[in-house]
């Protein structure tokens, strides 16, 4: 995937060139559910409700180098996961396979790095604090990194990740890099 030339000034949190590796990661997926959280709510909303359920997510923390993560709940529709962040740990740049979703910070903070404007577009950086939900939509490209100290946080995808692309900059155009699948790759 190419476009137009990126701006020259790219945080050090984005990848600027193409790895040689795609790092790995340390999860679980349990093949449970739980039928206490349902219905069509937003992704916004259902990551700001499951949230609150401290004992649905705080058995899950795990520290971890590779990062951690483990899906909490599938329904018909979306699903759930916690992901959990040492210090520069960082997701880098991905889209959701057309999913829409959002993230709520259960602790530590989280610094997105997103594409303003869409692909060729400037970059943007905003850090999200414990208690702060970000939502997205289903073309949203960006890199998440716990930049300072350790993070917790919970992220809702609706409809349920089947795939996801990862990019990286080079030369000041975006690039596919890897494409991941559900089942498979994580």
């Amino acid at each position: 995937m190419t476009g137009s030339p990126l701006p020259t000034t790219v945080p050090t949190t984005v990848p600027t060139t193409v790895p040689t590796t795609v790092p790995t990661t340390v999860h679980t997926r349990p093949t449970s559910t739980d039928a206490a959280a349902g219905g069509s709510a937003s992704p916004r909303r259902l990551a700001a409700d499951l949230a609150a359920r401290e004992q649905l997510w705080r058995p899950h923390v795990r520290f971890s180098h590779p990062r951690h993560y483990t899906r909490l709940l599938a329904r018909p529709g979306w699903e759930a996961w916690l992901l959990t962040w040492l210090p520069r740990q960082s997701t880098g740049l991905h889209d959701h396979g057309g999913s829409a979703g959002a993230f709520a910070v259960l602790e530590g903070a989280l610094d997105e790095v997103v594409l303003v404007g869409g692909e060729g577009g400037a970059l943007g950086v905003r850090r999200f604090a414990h208690g702060e939900v970000r939502a997205f939509g289903a073309r949203h490209v960006h890199d998440v990194t716990a930049t300072e100290g350790t993070a917790v946080s919970l992220h809702v995808y609706a409809p349920a990740l089947t795939r996801m692309t990862r990019y990286a900059l080079q030369d000041g155009q975006l690039l596919t890099i890897a494409s991941e699948r559900a089942g498979t790759d994580w």
